[in-house]
Formats: C-alpha cells, sequence, structure tokens
C-alpha cells in the first residue's frame, strides 16, 4: 500500500560536497514549496500543475465495484457529518459555485482508507492547519489555496479487499494532479508524461 507521503519536513541545507558526492539537506518545507503554495496572492499561485484530461483512459475505466458517490464540503464544521463506520475510497474536488453552473467541478486528488471516513475527513483537516509544516506539504498546499471551495466525496466499499484495486482504478482514469503517487505501471507512464 502507498503511503501518500510527500518529502519529508525538515532535511536539505543547501549543497554540500561530502566525499565527493552533493548532499542537498533542506532546512524547512519553504526551500521545496514557495511561500505561495500556502499564500497565494496572484492568479499564477492558483495554476494546477499536471492537469491530464485523458478520454482513453475514462473509457478504459472499469470499476472493481459499483461505487455510490456521496460528498460534503470541507470543513471543520462538517466533520461530524462524515460517516465514522464505513470506509472505502474518496477524492478533493474543486468547485467555484458560481454562475448557478450545474456541473463545474475540478478533480484534485484521490484516495482510499480502511478505517473510517470520518478519521481520514479530519486527517486532513490537521493537514490543512499545519500548512507548510505538514507531513504531506503537496495535500496541504491543495487544502489551503482552495479552502472554502473544496467538497470531499466518498463512496464506501464493504469488501475492504477491493479498496486499494478500486482507488488504483480511479488513479488510473482520472490522474488526478495533486497525487504524487501511482500504482505500478502508471508511476512510470505518469514520469513519461510529466517529463521527469
Amino acid at each position: 500500500m502507498r503511503n501518500g507521503c510527500g518529502v519529508g519536513s525538515r532535511k536539505l541545507d543547501s549543497n554540500r560536497l561530502t566525499g565527493g558526492k552533493i548532499v542537498l539537506v533542506l532546512k524547512s518545507m519553504h526551500d521545496v514549496f514557495p511561500n505561495s503554495v500556502f499564500e497565494p496572492q496572484s492568479v499564477g499561485d492558483f495554476k494546477v500543475q499536471n492537469m491530464i484530461l485523458f478520454p482513453r483512459a475514462w473509457e478504459a475505466f472499469v470499476p472493481p465495484v459499483q461505487l455510490q458517490w456521496e460528498r460534503i464540503p470541507f470543513n471543520p464544521l462538517r466533520a461530524k457529518d462524515v460517516p465514522n463506520d464505513k470506509k472505502g475510497v474518496y477524492s478533493f474536488v474543486v468547485q467555484p459555485g458560481i454562475a448557478n453552473h450545474p456541473a463545474c467541478s475540478h478533480l484534485l486528488y484521490v484516495g482510499m482508507t480502511g478505517r473510517n471516513f470520518r478519521v481520514r475527513y479530519r486527517e486532513y483537516l490537521i493537514n490543512l492547519r499545519d500548512g507548510i509544516e505538514s507531513r504531506r506539504p503537496h495535500i496541504s498546499g491543495m487544502l489551503t489555496k482552495w479552502n472554502g471551495f473544496l467538497w470531499f466525496c466518498y463512496a464506501p466499499i464493504q469488501d475492504e479487499a477491493k479498496i486499494e484495486e478500486t482507488e488504483d482504478a480511479l488513479l488510473a482514469a482520472y490522474l488526478p494532479p495533486t497525487n504524487i503517487e501511482m500504482p505500478g505501471k502508471l508511476r512510470k507512464r505518469m514520469a513519461f508524461l510529466h517529463g521527469t
């Protein structure tokens, strides 16, 4: 199972030469993520990197289980409304909520939980609170940038053995821009698409 963790929160220090090798040590996450990720100021700070909308991936999607999605605004006051007796897959979707548009959404992240949705939801609230000091700064950046416009969508899965398989299928179909870890073959394809 992938842990979803990003870069550790404190390690690189500028370039230090040791034994003929360059060692990078981060003092803080500010060395990796500019302040604009956590304190967005301009239109450019809200740019979504690596958004891939790939119809062939959507057409190839075969759900391992039938999914019934529910959604709730991502807001600390709504944590009590998230089920504490169900587990499965979830996603974060940003919605502008303007002009009475019926379907303007952008899927940013897909995840899974073998615990329960409320526990996972609260962990994301901690990521939001911790900001740049979070263990998962790419997640904190997403939560900070679109705070007030995010929806937590979840689909319960009763068969625990199907949860990771379903997440993998969703990742392959949606190619969400905030996910940094992808399953097997998809990891190589994404690296190719992103030029890494």
